[in-house]
């Protein structure tokens, strides 16, 4: 796996056309994880939120329609500076707050601040996921919830090779047009073909002290939302 300067660099380079890449290659179904991962979350009004490797934030607007208060963050300041233009544009942004560069792994905010973390297609690029759990334990606060959504491993056998074939031969080819960085969208599948699957990510929740872990897969498994709680 890259180190952290190594993929704040590629994200720095493809932050430009990092919305429509994922559009295009989700095929528009990524509005539809957003959805369901603000809906899974607890996010409601009066709830305050950490959305953490937020990107240029639209995890953190699913969250914000649902009325909580979101603080945007994410280790990659080329990705978080395109946010607050969007919030304004969805007149959200007295809601989000695009916070300083924060690496998951070391969290700049007190213990016990929020309701809820969230943590969208993030936690596959930490270097350390169990410095980061930890982390996200000290700042929630008790009864406060967890929520990943991740890439993940498909459960339907022909669907999961058809999935795999998509992601070594079109993903690559279609990302590195679109964005002209063609290591981005090859180090994309082969991350996610490292990372654990569900049941493996819930032990690993498990492990870090959150309790009540449970996973949900959306379309097929290509991704999945785990949640945990804080005691």
């Amino acid at each position: 796996m890259p180190e952290g300067k190594e993929v704040q660099a590629m994200f720095t380079g493809i932050a430009g056309k990092y919305d429509l890449l994922n559009h295009v290659l989700s095929g528009g179904i990524d509005f539809y994880w957003w959805w369901r991962m603000a809906r899974s979350s607890g996010a409601a009004k009066g709830k305050r939120m950490l959305d953490v490797a937020a990107g240029t934030g639209d995890s953190s607007i699913a969250l914000a329609k649902r009325g909580a208060e979101v603080v945007s963050t994410d280790f990659t300041h080329a990705m978080l500076r395109l946010g607050p233009s969007k919030f304004r544009k969805k007149n959200l942004d007295p809601l989000i707050w695009a916070s300083s560069d924060a690496d998951a792994q070391s969290l700049p905010f007190r213990d016990g601040t929020f309701d809820g973390i969230t943590i969208c297609y993030g936690i596959r690029n930490v270097e350390n996921r169990s410095k980061a759990y930890a982390e996200f334990v000290r700042v929630l606060k008790p009864g406060g919830q967890l929520t990943i959504l991740e890439f993940s491993t498909p459960v339907i056998p022909g669907f999961r090779g058809l999935y795999v074939w998509y992601s070594l031969k079109i993903l690559p080819r279609i990302g590195a047009m679109i964005s002209g960085d063609k290591s981005a969208y090859t180090y994309l599948p082969e991350s996610i073909r490292d990372f654990p699957n569900q049941k493996k990510l819930g032990a690993e929740l498990e492990a870090a002290g959150f309790e009540k872990v449970r996973w949900t897969n959306l379309t097929g498994g290509i991704v999945a939302l785990h949640v945990g709680m804080k005691t």
